[in-house]
């Protein structure tokens, strides 16, 4: 479905950045707008004719209907755009399975007993510490 609103759209003038500010905007100002019209048409002071109210809202739908067009063919060209909500919750639920799967295994290797390990860490500290306080300074006096 993706690729039949890609193909048909590509005639629109479709922003290079999706995530560019000003793509995405709100479509409360044209409802208002639409609203207001209406309203006028009804109980303003300044009555419109039903001609007038038709033109006016039939201006701002458009307007409207022009950006929510806009803004779902941005959302296609996100990061993932093009899936489903549902295979975005199939692919966020099998991150997550990996995800503590991982810590599972960080887990049972922070609580595994490993002598040599420790012991090799030990000597290490051991050995810098008694390196250092027997080593020649630079000058050649201990």
């Amino acid at each position: 479905m993706a690729q039949q609103i890609h193909s048909s759209s590509s005639s629109r003038s479709i922003p290079d950045d999706p995530l560019k500010p000003g793509t995405f905007q709100s479509l409360l100002p044209l409802i208002d707008d639409i609203l207001g019209i209406l309203h006028s048409q009804a109980t303003g002071e300044e009555r419109l004719t039903t001609a007038q109210a038709s033109e006016g809202v039939a201006i701002k739908a458009k307007q409207l209907a022009s950006a929510i067009e806009m803004m779902k063919l941005a959302s296609i060209n996100l990061p993932g755009g093009h899936l489903s909500i549902e295979e975005l919750k199939v692919i966020s639920e099998r991150l997550d399975e990996e995800s503590e799967k991982r810590l599972q295994i960080l887990n049972a290797f922070k609580d595994r007993q490993m002598p040599l390990i420790d012991s090799l860490a030990t000597a290490h500290n051991i050995g810098e510490e008694e390196v250092g306080s027997t080593m020649p300074s630079p000058t050649g006096q201990s």
